[in-house]
């Protein structure tokens, strides 16, 4: 590209790059006349529309904006975290139940002949071992298992052993087996019976809870001895198992949440400071989804904000008498009365019941948390149930409604640029004149300045006259914070060949602004609606001294 046109495109770049994330509409190609000497023209640079989201994103990518329930707009900060796994709370131990029968048990009147048999029956319980001593199951469904049998017979006599679980079943038929021995007696094993879908009532015996009925039937036949002394015992082994769902009273068990912190970037830019400013109702809330069939109560054992201003921890959860969130007040989590259900449920923190609004005002740059709830807080109760995947599930939330003040918010950065081309032995600018017109539909005024610098950061130039110039003219609220129409502000930027020159060492743009919202020096609040947005046209005149077709200018620059 010709050096002379080089001048013009770098001055354009450098007076509107502060004007970032705005559409540059400047298209050489649709003009197609002659510049002649000592001409002057102007044209469009850029023009925008920029939503509040928009603007919000540049500082903090991390929030979430939200219109809130009061029709203004919400920074968010979340995160969601989950209870221990049921399984690794209400679980199942593996069970084992044994016995015997012995030749006292019989009457072996009239066993004397080939062909004759004599029985016994008898009801063993198999207890069942839970995981808290004080849980009271009433039924279950397995979703995996296994069974597990081993018997031995020393009767001289061949003897039929039937074991039968009656209230253990599958498609209504209880789970059992036949165990044979040959006279003389000897080992049987089953082993590795599939318990996967079968239902276990233990509401059976005289305890109605945590222990199962298995009948027991002995058959010998008489194998031509006299001697009728033996023993057949046998052991039961209910192994591996997962419940699909289970019924019953479970205790009071302790179900931790994993800590979590949320970082709020917003307190946590280098870059920028503000000297005041105030969030009239933030907010600290927890959503609750609760599968487990279980009356629960959760609460946070350690809720912390470390602030930005004095780097100082802050107890959120100290704070009065009553506060439904400490482990000495817990709160009570809505849970499922009907099996699949996922009850949903909130709690929330504010100006009038915490301190959450003096923390947020100190700008906190995180809020860490460890949380725990407890299982059946009132006592007993069999109408508790879970299912394999039952869970308490959290999301916690910052909220900073958009309605207060900023006073004094200030930002300052520096880019490194490359201004080289600047000096040549041509320059065909004579004049640059840049034109802002800023339509504002939001309650903030801002002022800003931008210094080029040498590479030692000694100041060139600047690009306003004034130590910082006004860029947006705040919009007027009614008495409740909202905008009544847009303000606006026009700025014109001059430069002419002297200043031009002054730029030709510059290797770094140090640009800073600073801003208000509408009267905020007298502590008056303001609120964001999602509509509020900023209008942007960017326009230039220059007069420059310059021969040749503007078509060819276009295919240099490509």
């Amino acid at each position: 590209m010709d050096s002379k046109f080089k001048y013009l495109i770098i001055v354009l770049v450098l007076l509107t790059g502060v004007y970032s994330c705005v559409k540059d509409n400047f298209n050489l190609d649709r003009w197609d006349r002659e510049i002649q000497y000592d001409a002057g023209f102007a044209g469009p640079v850029v023009w925008g529309d920029l939503a509040f989201s928009d603007a919000v994103e540049l500082y903090d990518s991390s929030g979430l904006l939200i219109e809130n329930e009061d029709g203004y707009v919400s920074l968010q900060y979340l995160t969601k975290v989950s209870s221990n796994k049921v399984n690794e709370i209400i679980y199942l131990e593996n069970q084992s139940v044994s016995g015997s029968v012995q030749s006292p048990d019989f009457d072996f009147a009239g066993f004397d002949n080939t062909g004759d048999t004599v029985s016994f029956l008898y009801t063993e319980l198999m207890p069942f071992t839970m995981f808290n001593p004080a849980a009271e199951i009433d039924s279950l469904t397995l979703r995996t298992g296994v069974m597990n049998l081993a018997t031995n017979s020393s009767f001289l006599h061949a003897a039929k052993l039937y074991v039968k679980f009656p209230t253990v079943t599958k498609n209504g038929v209880p789970f059992s087996t036949t165990f044979i021995f040959t006279p003389g007696g000897g080992n049987a094993v089953s082993l590795n019976n599939d318990f996967t879908g079968y239902k276990v009532d233990m509401t059976q015996t005289p305890a109605n809870f945590n222990e199962i009925p298995v009948e027991v039937r002995l058959t010998l036949f008489w194998s031509g001895t006299t001697n009728n002394s033996g023993t057949v015992s046998f052991q039961a082994d209910m192994v591996d198992m997962q419940y699909e769902i289970m019924h019953g009273y479970f205790g009071e068990n302790t179900l931790f949440f994993e800590s979590d912190t949320i970082d709020i970037s917003l307190f946590r830019n280098d870059m920028w400071d503000i000297e005041k400013y105030l969030f009239m109702d933030p907010k600290f809330k927890i959503y609750y989804w609760n599968s487990y069939g279980v009356p629960s109560q959760f609460y946070f054992t350690h809720l912390m904000a470390n602030s930005a201003l004095d780097d100082l921890d802050y107890n959120i959860i100290d704070y009065g008498v009553g506060l439904p969130i400490g482990e000495t007040n817990p709160y009570d989590v809505s849970y499922a009365t009907v099996v699949g259900d996922k009850m949903e449920d909130s709690l929330r923190l504010d100006r009038t019941n915490s301190n959450i609004a003096d923390v947020v005002n100190k700008r906190p740059k995180w809020i860490q948390f460890k949380a725990k709830a407890t299982t059946n807080p009132a006592g007993l109760d069999h109408h508790n149930f879970v299912i394999h995947d039952s869970e308490i599930e959290v999301e916690v939330v910052m909220e900073l409604p958009m309605w207060g003040y900023i006073y004094n918010w200030h930002a300052r950065d520096t880019t490194e640029v490359d201004l080289s081309d600047l000096q040549g032995d041509y320059n065909p600018i004579e004049r640059v004149l840049v034109r802002i017109d800023i339509q504002n539909g939001f309650p903030i005024e801002a002022y800003g300045q931008v210094y080029f610098t040498d590479e030692n950061y000694v100041i060139l130039d600047s690009l306003f006259y004034t130590n910082e110039e006004r860029l947006l003219a705040a919009a007027q609220v009614d008495a409740n914070g909202r905008v009544l129409d847009f303000s606006r502000k026009i700025t014109e930027i001059e430069y002419v060949d002297e200043r031009l020159k002054k730029l030709e060492t510059c290797k770094y743009v140090v640009y800073g602004g600073q801003a208000n919202t509408t009267n905020a020096n007298l502590d008056e609040v303001v609120k964001i609606y999602s509509d509020y947005r900023i209008k942007f046209d960017i326009g230039f005149e220059v007069d420059l001294e310059v021969d040749g077709n503007i078509d060819s200018i276009a295919n240099e620059l490509d």
